[in-house]
């Protein structure tokens, strides 16, 4: 929940406040929430009033990295109005956020991953609102099935993070303009693996898995799988990780 007054030019005492009454969600569920706002001591023109759902992305450019704040999706909750002076407003809005929405809530060294709600106010000759409000978004149970199978496989998340850019495969395709990165590095020693980045592309009724592999004295490998949503077996997954990634 924010409160912010927007004090630029025409919009001075306007009062704006988002309330989310399900911050923490697995992508692909349905986010509810409202928002209240109240005019100002005159009568304001608002071009729309928006939602957005934003992560933070690294960006490669040559031989640099940087950070980059990204629309994931995004929505109309009211087109052009008038807003009175004094004059208070209580919207409420439901919107799935996408199934391939970044999860945040994952234990390892080091989480970069961010997903917030960004409530945007448009004015003309004035300061446009904008303010953040975060998200929990937690692994899906067949996310979370391929994160069991791979520690009884005997490796260990590390790092997570969020890049900009699109995965492609033979059979599936990122629609979101980035992609996250989980790091898996073993947990034994003289493995023959360095580490394991793990990118979930996920769908309604099934989740793609994209495995880059870099092993010990051998060029990376890029891998593929897919698993149902529904009738989830930790012990197969992980047979069929064991059959992907050549562990006897």
């Amino acid at each position: 929940m924010f409160k912010k007054m927007m004090s630029g030019l025409n919009m001075q005492g306007v009062n704006v406040e988002t309330r989310l009454y399900n911050p923490t969600l697995q992508a692909g569920e349905t986010l509810r929430g409202e928002i209240n706002f109240t005019g100002g001591s005159t009568n304001k023109e608002i071009n729309g009033l928006y939602l957005k759902l934003m992560t933070i992305a690294e960006v490669e450019s040559g031989d640099h990295e940087f950070n980059q704040a990204l629309v994931l999706d995004q929505w109309l909750i009211s087109s052009k109005f008038l807003l009175a002076a004094n004059e208070s407003h209580h919207i409420p809005f439901t919107m799935e956020i996408p199934h391939e929405t970044p999860i945040t809530e994952v234990s390892c060294r080091r989480n970069g991953a961010r997903v917030w709600i960004e409530t945007h106010m448009d004015v003309d000759w004035g300061l446009d609102s904008t303010d953040r409000d975060y998200l929990k978004v937690t692994p899906t149970p067949a996310m979370q099935a391929f994160l069991q199978a791979m520690q009884q496989c005997g490796f260990v998340l590390s790092t997570v993070d969020v890049e900009k850019g699109q995965l492609t495969a033979r059979n599936f395709r990122s629609t979101i303009g980035c992609y996250q990165e989980l790091e898996f590095v073993s947990s034994q020693m003289f493995s023959g693996f360095n580490e394991v980045e793990v990118s979930f592309v996920a769908e309604a009724q099934q989740t793609h898995i994209m495995l880059e592999i870099d092993r010990t004295f051998r060029s990376d490998q890029l891998l593929t799988m897919t698993i149902s949503n529904h009738n989830l077996d930790v012990n197969q997954i992980t047979q069929q990780l064991r059959r992907l990634l050549q562990i006897g």
